[in-house]
């Protein structure tokens, strides 16, 4: 059981908690000094009760705090809920406004308000201030901190799995290095934004008016990135993200009637990522005679991790005597201590990548919108942007013992560049009082060319492999070896590429009016892309042109006075694809409707229907699975209703089932062994399904996701007396879906799982202007029982044998034989929280 109490368990936010009480402080200053100097400006006035120096103030403070009690699993807990222990400002306003007797006030009006300072993942703030005629602005500043460890995504289902010591005559001694299953997801992060944005509009009543604005904001955090060859294994790589953004905008409105105005703007936006990568101190699972810690890679194998084909037996010396007598591994020199690998065997002792980028986007934008004209109505803009994008310094350096190689570097460059024209622009004409005709074009034109020059890796080798001299602590000379590649980068040969797009969409669309009550709509849509990409490895250049025409209805009815209705059914076709999964064919339905039978009473509901297919190959290729026939659809239905037949009773349900579903034609290698069984499919006949176009494969098989989920909610408000409120409600979420299994040790995890919050919330006006509140949350996160491949096999050939998952002749785990959770950690978990508030205002 993991106890939460006062102290947060995330102690590097507390410098960013520090910050609250000076942003907190620094408007309180300002404001002071506004006051003060409106007050030595001008001689005393009398002033309306409340009033202070000729302002009406108005300030609300909840102050208070969170006691989190979390059972289970911490890092699902974070992944979903992130609400800890300890005190916290609530919320709190400010209101100023002049008194009608003081004269030239620095603003008519002054409002702000924040919220979640003193440690909640989510902070906002906002202060808005607005003078007559003569100027309006808004900042606003937000700090999001997102958890994520869902350890089923992007995991390796490893089990079992150890390095022995050493092998005697082929027989493992007895000391092993365990191969541990990974209980974090390798794509966990823990990242933290803040975001800044000030607008100031001068003379907004003006034939000219002006604007001018910033907004900045930091994105950073550790993450984990799976997959990375380092040396001669993949390798599980910590990322330090640090990524900012400066967008500066600047623009002028001029009205020359009534009804019309016409803008430029320009905006510079400027982009800085800073991240770079390393290895996770996790890793570091060995290490040398001296003391240096190393690691072995390899994290995500799925049988032998690591053997004497990973050393130089040469320089092993005594510790190899043949393929099947040597010794890889010695007992840890210190209790407790990592084992001793053998100085002639491949690990990374350090690992290095940066690649800073810098990315400048001026655009420029001319805009219009007018209904001057008698009955029609026009806007549109025309916008250019010319995009540079340079990584100047591209670093990435190894050391350890790769083969005979000690250290490998790789530097180089790289530039983007990315021209933007587009054009938007639509007209509406009321041609009748029942009748109106409408067009929209939009247009974008892209081109962008790119080119990076990364070095082949410039290595350090030991002596020769024959010389029995090819380990990590040989001291003589190193040699520069041949070059290191790395995977799109072959000997350092310069790349360039080329993307391109254009775009047209022409949208035209008829109204009418057919009755007070009814309003029907429809529109075509004519759509063409084209798509260019190119490179110096391919000649020539790929293009695919996608043309689509569409078909739109709408209908917004109202029957009675007390009961709307609307609906649109969209129909469209592709006569290509880009991608696979892109759809050729799509029907989109949509209907929503609102009736209230008493002025207490309203009843809602809705219905969407989002349809996809691609039954065809894209751009005329066949695949090598057969027709794609991949078909996806989300299809949602909600209701909802809410009652207040009094001031002191109030009620509140809603219900929701959403389905997502996707599915695709496709073969699958699924990689079994005697030990590890691997997910398998059968044809008509009973035998192995076995992929006719590529040898080894299973397949083709329908690879599907369903998702089915139903929300629901209800909620009982009482007000038994003007002095006490109260909130009672629970809230469900609850997933049944299913997969297509090709990997026998998955389990459905998130599909079949149930997310549940009961809640209560108590108010008392202990007197005008002062509330206490208390509210507690019930957070409790499950998943279902076993679930997996119907379907197993020991290898894969046309001869294989598939037995059910649950045979007692599998050796290795399956998902059928697994817990719940699969070969990682579990994610169940159920936490308590109170959060106790003093409401005050003055």
């Amino acid at each position: 059981m993991m106890m939460i109490g006062w102290n947060t368990r995330q102690p590097k936010e507390r410098s960013t908690r520090a910050m609250a009480p000076c942003i907190v402080g620094g408007v309180g200053v300002a404001l002071l000094l506004v006051l003060s100097g409106n007050a030595y400006a001008q001689p005393p006035i009398a002033s309306p009760e409340g009033a202070q120096n000729g302002y009406v103030v108005h300030h609300t403070a909840d102050l208070g705090g969170r006691i989190a009690n979390v059972t289970g699993s911490g890092s699902m807990y974070d992944t979903l809920v992130n609400l800890h222990s300890g005190p916290r400002v609530l919320g709190e306003t400010f209101t100023m406004r002049p008194v009608d007797t003081l004269k030239h006030p620095l603003f008519d009006s002054l409002t702000a308000f924040s919220s979640g300072f003193g440690g909640d993942p989510n902070n906002f703030a906002k202060l808005d201030l607005s003078k007559g005629k003569i100027y309006e602005f808004g900042g606003t500043f937000r700090r999001d901190r997102q958890y994520f460890d869902y350890d089923r995504l992007g995991n390796v289902n490893v089990t079992g799995l150890s390095v022995p010591y050493g092998m005697t005559a082929g027989v493992p001694t007895a000391a092993a290095l365990p191969w541990a299953q990974e209980n974090q997801s390798p794509v966990m992060f823990n990242t933290v934004r803040r975001m800044t944005s000030n607008d100031l509009t001068l003379l907004p009543l003006s034939v000219v008016t002006f604007h001018v604005g910033y907004s900045g904001s930091i994105f950073q955090g550790p993450t984990l990135s799976p997959g990375r060859s380092i040396g001669k294994n993949d390798s599980l790589l910590m990322e330090y993200q640090r990524n900012s953004t400066d967008d500066f905008t600047a623009a002028v409105d001029w009205k020359p009637l009534q009804h019309t105005k016409l803008t430029f703007e320009e905006q510079i936006d400027h982009y800085k990522a800073d991240s770079y990568f390393t290895l996770p101190a996790s890793a570091f699972t060995v290490q040398e005679a001296d003391g240096t810690p190393a690691s072995l890679g390899n994290f995500d194998a799925l049988s032998a991790p690591y053997a004497t084909s990973a050393c130089n037996t040469a320089s092993m010396g005594s510790a190899y005597t043949s393929a099947t007598t040597y010794t890889i591994l010695s007992a840890p020199t210190t209790p407790g201590g990592r084992p001793v690998i053998n100085p002639a065997c491949d690990v990374v002792t350090s690992y290095m990548r940066s690649q800073p980028t810098r990315v400048l986007s001026p655009t420029e934008m001319f805009r219009f919108q007018s209904t001057s004209i008698r009955n029609v109505a026009v806007n549109g803009d025309l916008r250019y942007s010319v995009s540079n994008s340079n990584m100047p310094n591209y670093y990435e350096n190894f050391t350890g013992l790769d083969g005979v190689i000690r250290s490998a570097t790789l530097t180089g460059a790289a530039s983007v560049q990315r021209r933007v024209v587009g054009l938007d622009y639509g007209m509406t004409w009321n041609a009748t009082r029942t009748f109106a005709l409408s067009d929209l074009v939009d247009f974008s034109n892209v081109h962008q060319p790119g080119t990076a020059n990364i070095s082949a890796g410039v290595t350090q080798n030991t002596a020769a492999l024959t010389s029995g001299s090819a380990t990590i602590n040989y001291s003589g000379p190193l040699a520069s070896g041949a070059a290191y590649n790395v995977t799109g980068n072959p000997n350092g040969t310069p790349l360039w590429g080329y993307y391109g797009q254009k775009s047209l969409t022409n949208t035209a669309t008829a109204t009418w009016d057919a009755t007070t009550r009814a309003t029907l709509s429809l529109s075509y849509r004519y759509r063409t892309r084209g798509i260019v990409q190119g490179n110096v490895t391919t000649p020539g250049s790929f293009e695919v042109d996608v043309n689509q025409n569409a078909g739109i209805f709408n209908a917004a009815l109202r029957p009675t006075n007390h009961w709307d209705i609307n609906g649109t059914a969209e129909v469209s076709y592709d006569d290509n694809a880009f991608t696979p999964v892109a759809p050729r064919q799509l029907q989109h339905y949509r209907i929503h409707t609102m009736y209230r039978p008493k002025p207490w009473a309203t009843l809602s509901g809705a219905f969407n229907d989002l349809e996809r297919h691609n039954n065809t190959n894209n751009t005329g290729t066949a695949s090598v699975d057969g027709p794609l026939q991949h078909v996806d659809h989300s299809r949602i239905v909600s209701l909802g209703a809410a009652l207040a037949p009094t001031d002191r009773v109030g009620f509140d349900l809603n219900y929701s089932y959403s389905d997502v579903y996707t599915s695709t034609n496709a073969c699958y290698l699924n990689g079994a062994t005697t030990a590890l069984p691997g997910a398998a499919s059968t044809n008509s006949s009973g035998g192995p399904n076995i992929c006719p176009n590529t040898a080894g494969d299973w397949g083709p098989v329908k690879d599907f996701m369903d998702a089915p989920t139903q929300y629901a909610s209800v909620a009982l408000a009482l007000t038994p007396t003007k002095r006490f409120h109260s909130d009672i409600g629970y809230r469900i979420s609850s997933v049944s879906g299913n997969q297509f299994f090709n990997d026998a040790q998955e389990v459905n995890g998130s599909l079949q799982s149930a997310y549940q919050s009961p809640f209560v919330k108590v108010a008392w006006t202990v007197h005008p202007g002062l509330i206490w509140r208390a509210e507690y949350n019930y957070f409790g996160y499950g998943e279902g029982g076993p679930s997996g491949a119907p379907f197993c096999s020991t290898s894969t050939s046309a001869t294989a044998v598939v037995v059910p998952c649950n045979s007692p002749t599998l050796t290795g785990p399956t998902g059928l034989t697994e817990p719940s959770s699969g070969l990682t950690a579990p994610r169940n978990f159920h936490a308590n929280n109170v959060t106790l508030a003093l409401h005050y205002e003055f």
